[in-house]
């Protein structure tokens, strides 16, 4: 072989060689396919996972929208026919019946004395709407209204107390309920409480005697037991 082509062999040799350590700088750290690790990080440290969100981390509240406790919500309506056994307080409306008194009031009396006209009654439209159409059985008092029949009144008022001297108010309208009774109470009873059950109206009704608010149908008329 001649001097001039082992000059050419050995510079095509050295070309190949260079080739070869450009590829080899050039190709991935890993045959096996493995990417290699972002810039910035340490060799052979796997990449930073994104944190994640605590699971039981309370929520933040908006300003001037913070959680406030949860009202208990209100008790359901008995149905119009369960029976529902009331008293004269829950013929009140809700706001009232913290300062209901059982109790007659005294008798009024003006200058006349005993000679002055009865005392009046106070009207009022208050009332608790939900007894309307409702069931109830009510105890009370029986005020006939008009003339009895056969010596039986199927027609009175129920009030929650008595008031013998014509100067002790009548109880406001809306402690008085017109009752309408087919079986009736005998007039030789008509002093004894008694226990009227019925359903109930929320309605006026207005006799010489007063004016009530509610209104019953009774179905049974019992004499209360003390």
């Amino acid at each position: 072989m001649s001097r001039s082509t082992s000059f050419a062999c050995a510079l095509v040799c050295a070309l190949l060689c260079a080739a070869t350590a450009v590829t080899a700088a050039t190709a991935p750290s890993s045959a096996s396919g493995t990417p290699s690790p972002k810039s910035g990080a340490a060799p052979g440290t796997a990449p930073a996972k994104p944190p994640r969100a605590a699971t039981n981390a309370a929520p933040t509240a908006a300003k001037g929208n913070l959680t406030r406790a949860k009202t208990p919500p209100p008790k359901p309506k008995p149905k119009t026919n369960e029976l529902q056994e009331i008293d004269w307080r829950d013929l009140l409306p809700e706001a009232d019946r913290k300062k209901y008194n059982p109790n007659a009031p005294p008798p009024v009396h003006g200058p006349l004395g005993e000679g002055g006209p009865p005392a009046v009654q106070t009207v009022t439209t208050a009332v608790n709407e939900d007894l309307d159409q409702a069931l109830v059985k009510l105890p009370g008092f029986i005020v006939p209204i008009g003339e009895a029949r056969n010596g039986v009144v199927r027609e009175f008022y129920l009030v929650p107390y008595i008031g013998e001297d014509i100067h002790v108010p009548p109880p406001p309208s809306n402690q008085m309920v017109y009752v309408r009774s087919t079986a009736g109470i005998a007039t030789d009873a008509v002093h004894e409480a008694y226990w009227v059950t019925g359903k109930m109206r929320v309605e006026t009704r207005t006799t010489p005697l007063g004016t009530s608010a509610y209104s019953v149908v009774a179905n049974k008329v019992e004499q209360y037991q003390y």
